[in-house]
């Protein structure tokens, strides 16, 4: 049977944004997002790690993305060993993002 991964998250960008290129020389960004939920009057906040290998999706990054700036992202999660254990991160392969006022800037792309 064909599983579905498909992750769907919105949140405020955090400070750490990191650019930079594979080895063969494609540009890729990576950023962690707060994505907030309120239960029994708390809020409790996810980090969620994102990582973009499409080109034109890393390119809107690098003009659109910003610290708090609020985005939505559809992608797929993937796991890797770090430092501590695995880990599960998201890889995008759309992402809205929202600006002041509620108006939205649309990119999407294709994994490889």
């Amino acid at each position: 049977m064909r599983g579905l991964n498909r992750w769907i998250g919105s949140g405020n960008v955090s400070r750490d944004i990191n650019y930079g290129e594979m080895p063969d020389g494609t540009p890729v960004v990576s950023f962690t997002m707060a994505s907030d939920r309120v239960a029994n009057g708390s809020t409790i906040t996810a980090w969620v790690k994102v990582n973009v290998y499409i080109e034109q999706l890393v390119s809107a990054c690098k003009s659109k993305l910003e610290c708090g700036g609020y985005v939505l992202v559809e992608g797929e999660l993937m796991n890797r060993e770090g430092r501590h254990g695995k880990l599960t991160e998201v890889r995008a392969r759309e992402i809205i993002f929202v600006k002041d006022g509620g108006k939205r800037d649309e990119q999407r792309g294709r994994n490889r």
